[in-house]
């Protein structure tokens, strides 16, 4: 029965979703305060009829309808309670909004987790972190500059396998203490999405993307991989959440696909005619904006894989392909 109920929960909770991503602060626009509020409006008569549709079975020793029956009314509440300050205050402005969205987001999370745990599945929140992004970004140069100065191949293969190790470990740390992960998520909080305290961290994934194309024993290939998401990734982000509006699959846009691309092949590309003497600049172009491609598509369709698995892996097996038929 919860199986049934749960994916019936989950029109709602993609709503809520949609809600969530609006309100992000990239995207949030005093002028659609009146849109936002009829939204509102709408999510709470669904999860009253919701939690209207669940009375009826009453107590119930199945713990899962239980957890779903309490996520759906930390949620009714947090939305009757905006709607009401909204109602009472005249100058309910972007601050009360920001508030709200922060109340809300722990708890689609939650809501999120009982959905996920009945296989049925529902998006998780990527809000705007220009911290993360700086992170992003700047450990993309830095793994390209220790690729730089690795003697060979097999010093690539050791760093990325120590990498993932450590990463792997943790996960499993993380899985078996509560506490443990407590303390990992505080240190990585600023800069760490709300699903990670209850997923694999990308930071995990994207140790096992460079893991596996260390393993290709090329220098380059690395290089070029993660350059790619180093830039591509944090710039697809802020470009499509602030101007895209031409909406493609998995929350993507076209315009931030196409920042995706662009970026990542002129980054890339200069990147590689800099400090890659054993590849030529119209080579080294080429290669780029065929890894920046790929890139972006593999973004594009990741859907339930983490994307920083995904987009190195894509980027530099596409390198890997195109080096080897170019030279």
């Amino acid at each position: 029965m919860s199986s049934a109920q749960a994916l019936a929960t989950r029109p709602i909770a993609i709503e809520i979703h949609a809600l969530l991503r609006e309100l992000d602060p990239a995207r949030w626009r005093a002028d659609a305060q009146d849109a936002l509020g009829k939204k509102i409006e709408n999510i709470e008569a669904r999860l009253v009829a919701l939690r209207t549709a669940l009375e009826p079975m009453g107590a119930t020793s199945d713990e899962t309808l239980v957890r779903l029956r309490e996520r759906l009314k930390e949620l009714t509440d947090l939305v009757r309670g905006h709607l009401a300050e909204a109602r009472l205050r005249a100058d309910h402005g972007r601050e009360e909004w920001m508030a709200f969205r922060a109340r809300l987001t722990p708890a689609y999370e939650q809501l999120a987790l009982v959905l996920r745990a009945e296989a049925v599945h529902v998006p998780s929140l990527r809000p705007t972190n220009y911290k993360r992004n700086l992170m992003h970004v700047s450990f993309g140069f830095l793994a390209f500059a220790v690729v730089q100065v690795l003697p060979g191949p097999a010093w690539i293969v050791a760093l990325a396998g120590a990498f993932f190790a450590y990463a792997w470990t943790v996960e499993v740390a993380r899985r078996r203490n509560p506490e443990f992960n407590a303390r990992v998520m505080a240190m990585y909080g600023p800069v760490a999405h709300a699903h990670e305290w209850h997923r694999v961290n990308s930071a995990t994934w994207y140790a096992t993307a460079l893991f596996l194309l260390s393993l290709t024993g090329s220098l380059v290939v690395c290089s070029i991989a993660v350059l790619v998401l180093g830039v591509g990734d944090p710039v697809a982000a802020l470009v499509g959440r602030r101007w895209g509006r031409t909406k493609l699959i998995n929350g993507r846009s076209l315009e931030g696909s196409l920042a995706f691309v662009a970026v990542a092949t002129g980054i890339t590309g200069l990147m590689l005619a800099g400090f890659r003497a054993d590849v030529g600049v119209g080579l080294g172009f080429a290669v780029a904006a065929i890894a920046g491609l790929s890139g972006a598509i593999a973004e594009l369709v990741s859907r339930r894989i983490d994307d920083n698995f995904t987009i190195p892996l894509a980027s530099g097996l596409a390198a890997w392909a195109a080096l080897t038929l170019l030279t």
